[in-house]
This record gives structure tokens, sequence and C-alpha cells, in this order.
């Protein structure tokens, strides 16, 4: 696998250029109009789908009607191989929120999920609800649906979207364990050159991705089947699959799961917080929050003596709270190395002493060493306050 940084696999942007950006203020009345009559259609296929029983003439309407309504058209890749129904898993790519329809529309297949939605819109959807609270209890719900159907099961196990540029991010193992062969398919989204909006952004939320399905005027997906890979060892076959899909996309294959981009996203959305709060520009803007900031210190040090005063001041310009400092420290969060005691805290000298011994040779876990801490805090607390009977 190549070694990417993961910033390349999103588009922090939902525009690729300024032009772009343009292009879309200019197209964004006719974009508004078209959001506000597809929540229409939205609507009338919900109350159909909810009022009149399930049945093939209805799913049929509404896969029209979910067609207009998100503008999507879904295409069979002329150099796809022919789909064997043999093979009961599909395992695909994740290009967008929505595919599920595609695969739905190209194939009798559904995707496990835990949406509740009327029966006939879930089935015209491509979703099955299923149980997710355990690994295990879902292999065994899809397991069950196999046996008691004639669909097929879907599962995407990148479980999130890439910019679908540079890598797929590196599959889940745990959905080749369902049976010991499956069919890959590769899954290209594009949209209209004149209304560049790209089809995913990093931490966007569902509604957003859904909003631009709907604002832009059509969505094309393309899938290509590919070749049914077998093989009892699902370690193996998991990273077979992941090659044949990334080849077939023009991509690459990677290390970075689904987890670091959810660390990723986190640390993205910490910075545009930051950016975004109100600049301390001005002369006394600036000395009222260097005394705030170190006040907040000395109100950690009081709990923390033993954490340097430099560790304290660094988080606490992140947090801005004295509150979530403590507990950065006392979770293990942030890191630093204790200070000797100081003179005035010889009443806890040797409780403190025996708590530095520990860390040198490692004796105590974290649990015991923040339970000694947080105990240490509360009597120099006491003490200072000159409170009894606690």
């Amino acid at each position: 696998m190549s070694q990417i940084d993961i910033q390349d696999l999103f588009n922090k942007s939902r525009f690729p250029s300024v032009w772009g950006l343009l292009l879309v203020v200019l197209y964004s009345p006719v974009g508004f109009v078209l959001v506000l009559l597809r929540l229409l259609v939205v609507l009338l296929l919900w109350l159909l789908a909810s009022l009149l029983p399930d049945c093939n003439s209805l799913r049929a309407f509404l896969s029209y009607g979910i067609r207009i309504a998100f503008g999507i058209v879904v295409k069979i890749d002329p150099e796809s191989e022919p789909r064997d129904k043999q093979s009961r898993i599909i395992i695909a790519n994740n290009a967008s929120v929505l595919d599920h329809f595609a695969l739905r529309r190209a194939t009798e297949t559904v995707v496990p999920s835990v949406w509740e939605l009327p029966t006939a819109l879930s089935n015209t959807l491509g979703l099955q609800k299923m149980n997710m609270n355990s690994k295990e209890t879902l292999i065994a719900n899809i397991k069950q649906f196999l046996s008691t159907s004639t669909y097929s099961v879907a599962v995407q196990p990148e479980f999130s979207t890439t910019n679908n540029q540079v890598a797929l991010l590196k599959f889940n193992s745990w959905p080749f364990s369902i049976e010991t062969s499956v069919q890959p398919v590769a899954i290209k989204a594009s949209r209209s050159e004149l209304v560049p909006v790209h089809l995913t952004s990093l931490a966007s939320t569902w509604l957003t991705e859904v909003f631009w399905f709907m604002f832009v005027p059509y969505t094309v997906f393309t899938l290509r089947y590919l070749k049914i890979r077998r093989n009892s060892d699902h370690e193996i076959l998991v990273r077979e699959v992941e090659k044949d899909i990334a080849d077939a996309l023009g991509l690459q294959t990677c290390s970075h799961t689904v987890s670091d981009k959810t660390e990723y996203e986190k640390r993205y959305r910490t910075r545009i917080l930051s950016s975004a709060r109100p600049n301390r520009n001005t002369p006394n803007s600036q000395v009222i929050h260097s005394i705030e900031i170190q006040r907040m210190a000395r109100q950690v040090s009081e709990v923390l003596p033993l954490v340097p005063h430099n560790v304290i001041l660094r988080d606490l310009m992140k947090t801005r709270n004295v509150d979530v400092t403590i507990a950065n420290i006392l979770d293990g969060i942030v890191t630093y190395t204790p200070e000797p005691n100081p003179p005035a805290q010889s009443s806890v000298t040797s409780s403190s002493g025996s708590s530095a011994k520990d860390k040198v040779l490692g004796t105590t876990s974290f649990q015991e060493k923040k339970a000694k801490m947080i105990q240490e805090a509360r009597e120099r607390y006491i003490k200072k306050h000159g409170l009894t009977n606690c």
C-alpha cells in the first residue's frame, strides 16, 4: 500500500476553483428552484410510500420519482463483466451518500441500513434495515437475509467517502467473512462541468450532501462489475478485491482507514472553529486575553502543581476552559514531564514522591495515577480553604 498523505484523499472545498464558484453563484437561482421542486417530490414520494401497500408498480413509480428528486442517472460501463448472480455479496467502493440507489437500480441488491423508512421507499432506495449493534450481529443478519430473500447484499467496506481522485480508504475485512466469493463493483460518479460542484467535501453532513444532489442538474453514476474473486481466507480476499477496484478506478490503495478520516475531520473542524473566533488584535484585548489565560493557568496549577506552566498554557490556548484542560491532563491527552514538588506541598511530599517513583518504575496503572492526582488535589484544596469534616 502506498504511503499517501491523508489530506490528499478529501476535498476541503465543495468548489474546485474560484471560477467554478462563480459559475455556481450564477446558476444558484435555478439551483434553489430545483431544490424546492425536488423537495416537494420527496414529500409526495414519502406520503405515497407511507399510505400505499408495497407492490411492484409503486416501486417503479417511486424509483422514477427518486431519479427526478435527486437528479440521478445510472449507467453500466460497457467494459463491465457480466453480473454473476451466484455471488450474493457485492463489494463496492464508496463514492457518495446515495450509492445504494445506484446499486439498487443496476441489480437486485440492497445495502444494510439502520434507517426507519416506509417499506416501499426502503426497497426502492435499496436499503434493508438490519441490526448493527455489533459486527457479529450484522453478519448474522446478512446471512439470514440471504437465506430468505432473492436479493443480494452490497457492502462498501471503506465505510466513508473520499474524493475518488487519489486512493481508496483501506477496506475493512469483516464483509469478506460472510461468503468465500464476492463480486467487486467499481462506482464512478460525475456531475455537469457547467455547475462544478464536488460530490463530497470534508466534514460535510449527510443532509448537506443530499442538498447538493438536489441543487445540481444531475449526477451520473457509472457501475462496472469486475471478475468474481474467491478465497476462503477473507484477509487475503479483502486485499485482492481492494486492489481490483482501485485499479478499475485508476486509484491507489493506502493504509488510511475510516477511523483515520474521523480523526482528521475532528482536527479540521477544530482549525476551522479556531480561525472563526474573533480576532484579538487590539492592544487592550491582547492584554485582557493574556491576563485571563494566566488566571486560568493559576487555577489549573493549584489543582495540578506537578504540571509545567508552559504545558498548561499551551492547552489553555486551545481549550479556553479550566475544566477541559484539567480533564485533558488527567486523561493523558496532554502529556508532560512532571516538575519537582513545590516546597509548599511538603504535607503531601511522601504521597507525590511515591507517585513519581511509580511513574519511573511503571508499577501503577494510568487509572491509579489519575486517582492519586485527584486525591492529592482534593487534599490541597481542603487545606487551602480550611475546610473540615470533608
